[in-house]
């Protein structure tokens, strides 16, 4: 990602802004001074602007969803102080300021170090959904997480177990891990012909799609998903959608149907597909 700024003097001398340009630019409205030493264009990310202006970094969470991470929904502003840097005596609503122990120079904690945050700071599903997005994104390959998960405290490295570079969203990895820490079989994105690749297949012959709100309410992509959904229960699979309302919103009413249909048994037994009557 092309660096919106924040931006320190020194980091705009290196991109060839002489400190003469800098004044030009404050005068033209180009720039602005968002903090002692500090400078921002209009175009600067308002969550960094923040948490410059008090005084640390954008990091965790906050610096994961500027990064185009796939983030769970959260409203807290995640500040990371440099060490040494003090902290507010009086802490501002809705901010979560995190220490570092080696310095930050940029606005922006890169991926590594925010995703690092978040395995150390947050539940392990948490971790493994920001993990997983990072490398599904190639924002970092698999030898990096691998090496993140090693560095982490045990409760975060239990998620290694359940790691796949495959999920394509943060509701697929909520999904996935129910099954997975139950010991359920379960298989992320499953080619199966004549009906393409599906999000989940638990058990032998239950396909289960974690829906979107960006990629799944048009009619066209309705239409599709609907015809995706004819052929696979006429291959004998059981087919079942999930919004993000249910797997956020209403995720332990989901969990206690999702158990409901486990106890039954049927996703061990093999797809049976339909015979066609005359």
């Amino acid at each position: 990602m092309e660096n919106p700024g924040p931006f320190t003097r020194s980091q705009l001398a290196q991109m060839g802004v002489e400190r003469r340009h800098v004044s030009e630019l404050l005068s033209q409205g180009r720039l602005h001074r968002v903090s002692r030493g500090w400078f921002a264009e209009s175009r600067s990310p308002e969550p960094a602007v923040r948490a410059v202006q008090l005084g640390g970094r954008l990091g965790c969470l906050s610096a994961c969803e500027l990064h185009e991470l796939w983030v769970p929904h959260q409203t807290d502003l995640h500040v990371a102080l440099n060490p040494g840097a003090p902290s507010p005596t009086v802490p501002p609503r809705a901010v979560q300021f995190h220490r570092l122990v080696t310095v930050c120079r940029s606005a922006v904690l890169p991926v590594a170090d925010a995703v690092a945050q978040v395995l150390h700071r947050h539940d392990e599903e948490t971790g493994l959904i920001v993990l997983e997005s990072a490398v599904n994104r190639g924002a970092l390959d698999q030898a990096e997480a691998e090496h993140l998960l090693a560095t982490v405290p045990m409760r975060a490295r239990r998620a290694a177990q359940h790691f796949s570079p495959l999920a394509q969203s943060g509701s697929e990895t909520r999904l996935r891990l129910f099954f997975q820490r139950r010991g359920v079989p379960v298989q992320p994105q499953v080619f199966i012909p004549g009906v393409g690749r599906v999000d989940l297949l638990v058990g032998r012959s239950w396909i289960l799609e974690a829906d979107s709100r960006a990629f799944h309410t048009s009619p066209s992509q309705i239409a599709v998903d609907r015809g995706r959904d004819f052929e696979s229960r006429g291959l004998g699979f059981m087919t079942d959608r999930l919004g993000y309302e249910q797997l956020w919103h209403s995720w332990e009413r989901t969990q206690r149907w999702l158990l409901a249909v486990l106890r039954t048994r049927r996703h061990l037994q093999p797809p049976v597909p339909l015979r066609a009557g005359r």
